[in-house]
């Protein structure tokens, strides 16, 4: 056995480090090693947001509030803090465009919920759309001032963004459309490019889709509230601009629910969701039916509203496009 211990322990040995002189010991670093910033503050995709877009402005909103001195980054990351929103659209006034409203809360521990902060956003529909970069620079850096007020941190002067302070461009006013081409040429001096021979300039008719989605009626609990949310959030997400109020060139679509004893614990749950056109003529239906627990149908429909919805409007979607005439 004693060659066993005497080999064991000479290899023992040759994994062992040894000193050597003039050795750096880099354990005596640690006051001179650069102090990582303690993450703030988790920033959470804007809801009811197309998914690319949520996650694009998440993104640019972390960047935009290091000009505030605070350090954010997008969920999943932890921290103590975390920043949510929720979009809603609208016709701007005056036919300027389209009205970008996101309510900003922030959430924390032993803080609770705080807010909302408005931040309002001008953008052609054109911009909307295509869920250009200029567009989701614009809304963080409309947004990150007022995150940074309900945060205890109110700016004391204008943020711009990184490739705006390197150009010397202010942040456009809350509210201010976009300046057109020919503004934005005069603005920029007579330094400024001409345009490159043969380019065109985007069509500027394409028009956004326009829909208001009506009360819902027949579900028991909050089933109708739930539903009439989860409808909104399923068409904002596919980049159609949910309207408040009826208009010359809105689509409506309303819901109905219908609940069927089967037996003591089941019931047959109905939906029929109508689209019309701007003047009120029926365009299609979608339906949906499901047996469920009669007792899940009494509580909360929270987040069953929302999964309801999302299976309905690929249907909505089909009928809008097809009263439009663009196929899929």
């Amino acid at each position: 056995m004693r060659p066993v211990v005497i080999a064991l322990g000479l290899l023992l040995a040759g994994c062992i480090a040894t000193p050597k002189p003039f050795e750096h010991d880099s354990g005596n670093d640690e006051p001179f090693r650069p102090k990582r910033d303690k993450i703030e503050v988790a920033i959470a995709p804007p809801a009811n947001m197309p998914d690319k877009m949520a996650e694009r402005v998440a993104t640019a909103l972390a960047i935009e509030l290091q000009s505030y001195d605070i350090v954010a980054a997008v969920q999943p990351t932890a921290a103590p803090l975390k920043v949510a929103g929720a979009m809603s659209t609208r016709d701007a006034e005056f036919g300027t465009g389209i009205e970008i409203e996101i309510e900003w809360y922030v959430l924390g521990k032993g803080r609770g919920l705080e807010g909302p902060a408005i931040s309002k956003t001008v953008v052609q529909s054109r911009d909307f759309l295509e869920a250009n970069d200029r567009l989701v620079s614009r809304i963080a850096q409309q947004a990150a001032p007022r995150i940074a007020t309900l945060m205890g941190k109110p700016p004391v002067y204008e943020a711009r963004a990184p490739g705006q302070i390197a150009a010397g461009v202010n942040a456009p006013t809350p509210g201010s459309p976009e300046p057109s081409p020919a503004q934005a040429a005069a603005a920029a001096g007579s330094t400024a490019p001409p345009p490159a021979a043969g380019m065109q300039t985007p069509p500027t008719n394409q028009r956004a889709i326009k829909v208001m989605v009506a009360p819902i009626e027949g579900a028991p609990s909050d089933g109708n509230r739930q539903l009439f949310g989860g409808m909104r959030r399923a068409l904002g997400s596919s980049k159609i601009v949910v309207m408040d109020s009826p208009g010359a060139d809105t689509f409506v679509v309303t819901g109905r629910v219908k609940l069927t004893a089967i037996d003591d614990r089941s019931g047959q749950l109905e939906l029929t969701w109508v689209l019309k056109d701007p003047s009120g003529k029926e365009i299609g239906k979608v339906d949906q039916s499901n047996p469920v627990p009669l007792a899940a149908t009494r509580g909360s429909w929270a987040g069953f509203g929302d999964i309801v919805a999302q299976a309905a409007v690929e249907g909505i979607l089909e009928l809008l496009e097809k009263s439009l005439g663009k196929p899929r």
